[in-house]
């Protein structure tokens, strides 16, 4: 089996999905005990979020490329970031070491043009929605995308931020996100990508319309293919 190395916090509240869900899906696959072999730097993201405000992602870039090849040296086989706005510099990660970084958005690419989505709303941070990385990807497998109006994308902003990192989960919250869905639907999406790994949690057994897509847990189904490739 291979070991991943995992780059986390970021925030904790989905890195502990990710810990719980690898785990569960090589074991749900080996049997027996059976466990994912992985290695997790864990950092504070205060942090990272203050050089995300300044728009200061050379430092972002820095920082985890720093840490991807600890990893590497440490053992890893791949690394996993365990958040979609990070990968706004993965691209930079990939040059400077020598393993693969297994990439959220390819992974959900593939994922939607598997199930013959060609339009799909995209939901995230500010940086996800409107720096294009994520749209790049999808657009190289044929498939368009919708993202909300500037007053709900502060909004997602604001609530992914100031609440779903803390852990904190309200009903006001998923019915607004339930309505800026509805919207891209009307607009055409034929589906709804959670391109944060905290809104699947918000979201949770709740009708969207419309099929959803966890990149959380598409990037976890990724991890564990590579995983029992070694």
């Amino acid at each position: 089996m291979r070991t991943l190395g995992l780059i986390g916090g970021t925030s904790w509240v989905s890195t502990l999905d990710y810990y719980k869900l690898l785990n569960r899906g090589i074991n749900q696959s080996l049997g027996g005990l059976n466990s994912c072999k992985l290695m997790v730097y864990s950092v504070n993201f205060q942090e990272f979020k203050n050089h995300f405000d300044q728009d200061d992602w050379a430092w972002v870039a820095q920082e985890l490329t720093e840490i991807a090849a600890k990893l590497e040296k440490a053992g890893a086989d791949a690394i996993m970031l365990c958040s979609n706005t990070t990968h706004l510099v993965a691209d930079q990660i990939i040059s400077k070491i020598g393993i693969p970084l297994l990439h959220i958005a390819d992974a959900t690419a593939d994922c939607l043009r598997n199930n013959g989505i060609h339009k799909t709303a995209l939901l995230g941070t500010q940086f996800t929605m409107e720096h294009g990385y994520f749209q790049k990807k999808l657009l190289e497998k044929g498939i368009e995308t919708l993202i909300p109006d500037k007053e709900d994308r502060d909004y997602l902003n604001r609530n992914i931020f100031e609440e779903l990192t803390k852990e904190v989960f309200t009903p006001t919250a998923r019915q607004k996100y339930l309505d800026i869905i509805k919207g891209l639907k009307d607009q055409g999406a034929e589906a709804v990508i959670y391109g944060c790994t905290e809104i699947p949690i918000l979201l949770e057994g709740h009708n969207t319309g419309i099929p959803s897509f966890d990149t959380l847990q598409i990037h976890v189904d990724y991890g564990i293919r590579f995983a029992l490739e070694g």
